[in-house]
């Protein structure tokens, strides 16, 4: 029963009341109450009409009593209740559950465009421009980008469009402030390809993408400086499945890598190939760089102080399957096998200035593992930050786990987790949160000895790296890490970024895509380690 409310009669002075003391005069002989048999007839209805009029007369008084005089009983008594939880209660969860305070805020004042937008929705608009709380209309046949870069200029990511009777192959640019942005028409794409990958190169953007062509497909490197495009020596691809191509450039020297099958048509291995960066001419020509035993797919290279460091996923060879013993009903979905879970882990290799390996690639992660995606950025000491999601699930399922590795030159960490391992000792809290069927993104931060703490006069924290796992069914979550790939803060959603997905990043700002119809959006957004203070 609630403890504020009381019956109507609770106000009322007569419930105070002492009993009514017996009125009849006294007899010689009253040394006891008579019993009922010995009463007179008419005292038992004169007291039932007594009490009548007694009730009558408290519903009356009740009636006629103000509201305001109801009002005040009813809050002194609800605060003379012991019982009556107060507001702010700290043992009710609901009063105590706090938002989380926002690490980030738009750094631009509008979104660069990308495409036709559709009409702008109303309310709080993230980075991107779109609603933040809204899901996003992402139509057929819409823009694509790809993994963002920065140059001296600003920022760069690859993009396609349908445009001029096919696909369009372009590179967008937005500066530093997010002022200005345009886009750069490579060519025509033909064939279902992803958009071209771009790497900064001093103040020039360097762009690889592939092409179909009579012998399986062609890698085609460009170099953009402004509004020219310079184009460069054609690479052969071959004809794999795989669309995996990542470039890198140091000092005078560019790094093209991607996988391709070998000609017996049995392993997958990483190429790789250089070219001057001034005149795209080609340096070395494609070669073998994983171990002619291991298969290998899905490289990916980042320049470093005096180098490169390539990494790529390897894979254990498949067993033989068993011919089927249950006679086949002629339907091709019961009929067809399963999707096979394979053992894959990750290897690590550095490269020197020219490409070249300096010593032999070493595998970082487990070999009984299921690694199926993971990104990379530069750690402490020049090392190798690396988020990997490991999952022995069938592909777009969720679960799974994320784990961080730090490597260096003179070895690696083990692999600490992030997300989803909740049953790990030493997992931080945020580990028993789910990932869903989303992937790591790894993106610099502030470069130095790792996350610094608050300055003079209360300066805000800057993250080394920035984790971010963006997943179709909720909004993208962001975490800051530490130069050796730790949890420096908690890994939550942000409303500046909503289901953006962040795509590059400088040390003073993060680049975001935010689908919106048939267009893409881009905006910065500036985010911190912590909440910034109240002004």
């Amino acid at each position: 029963m609630d403890p504020n409310h009381r019956a109507p009669q609770g106000n009322t002075s007569a419930d105070r009341r002492p009993p009514t003391p017996d009125r009849r005069p006294p007899t010689p002989t009253d040394d006891r109450r008579p019993n009922a048999e010995d009463e007179p007839e008419g005292v038992a209805w004169k007291g039932a009409l007594a009490v009548a009029l007694v009730v009558g007369g408290l519903v009356v008084w009740r009636a006629c009593s103000t509201p305001e005089r109801a009002a005040s009983d009813a809050a002194a008594a609800s605060s003379a209740s012991p019982a009556a939880p107060a507001a702010s209660d700290p043992a009710d969860p609901a009063a105590t559950s706090q938002p989380v305070a926002p690490r980030c805020a738009a750094a631009s004042a509008a979104p660069f465009v990308i495409g036709d937008a559709p009409p702008a929705a109303r309310g709080p608009e993230g980075a991107g421009g779109g609603d933040a709380d809204s899901v996003e209309d992402l139509a057929p046949f819409a823009v694509e980008v790809g993994r963002g870069t920065t140059f001296s200029g600003g920022f760069a990511v690859g993009a396609q469009r349908e445009a001029e009777g096919g696909t369009v192959a372009m590179v967008a640019t937005l500066s530093a402030d997010g002022a200005q942005g345009k886009l750069v028409r490579l060519a025509r794409s033909r064939g279902d390809m992803d958009p071209p990958v771009v790497a900064g190169a001093g103040g020039a953007i360097l762009a690889a993408m592939l092409e179909p062509n009579a012998g399986g497909r062609a890698i085609k490197v460009a170099r953009i400086e402004g509004e020219h495009v310079t184009w460069g020596a054609e690479l052969a691809e071959g004809r794999d499945e795989s669309l995996a191509l990542d470039i890198a450039a140091s000092g005078e020297r560019a790094i093209i890598v991607w996988d391709d099958v070998t000609r017996d048509g049995k392993r997958s291995r990483i190429m790789l190939a250089s070219a001057d960066v001034g005149t795209l001419r080609s340096v070395t020509s494609a070669r073998p760089v994983s171990q002619p035993s291991t298969d290998a797919e899905m490289p990916r290279v980042i320049a470093r102080p005096g180098g490169y460091w390539l990494a790529y996923i390897a894979r254990a060879e498949e067993p033989a399957r068993k011919a089927a013993t249950k006679p086949s009903d002629g339907n091709e979905d019961t009929a067809a096998a399963g999707e096979t879970i394979t053992h894959q882990w990750l290897e690590v290799v550095p490269l020197d200035e020219s490409g070249a390996l300096t010593s032999t690639p070493r595998a970082i992660t487990p070999k009984d593992g299921h690694v199926l995606a993971y990104d990379l950025t530069l750690g402490d000491d020049d090392g190798l930050v690396l988020a990997f999601r490991d999952d022995d699930t069938p592909s777009g399922s969720i679960g799974g786990r994320i784990s961080a590795v730090l490597v260096r030159l003179g070895g690696a960490s083990e692999p600490r987790v992030l997300v989803g391992g909740a049953s790990e000792q030493d997992a931080p809290p945020e580990a028993a949160l789910g990932v869903g069927a989303g992937v790591p993104a790894l993106l610099p931060g502030v470069r130095g000895p790792g996350v610094r703490g608050p300055g003079p006069g209360g300066a805000r924290e800057g993250a080394a790296a920035w984790l971010a796992i963006a997943n179709a069914s909720g909004p993208t979550q962001l975490a800051a890490l530490s130069a050796r790939g730790e949890l420096a803060g908690e890994l939550h959603a942000e409303p500046a970024l909503g289901r953006g997905e962040p795509i590059a990043a400088s040390a003073e700002a993060l680049l975001v895509a935010h689908p919106a119809g048939k267009a893409m959006k881009l905006g910065l957004l500036r985010c911190t380690l912590t909440a910034p203070p109240n002004k």
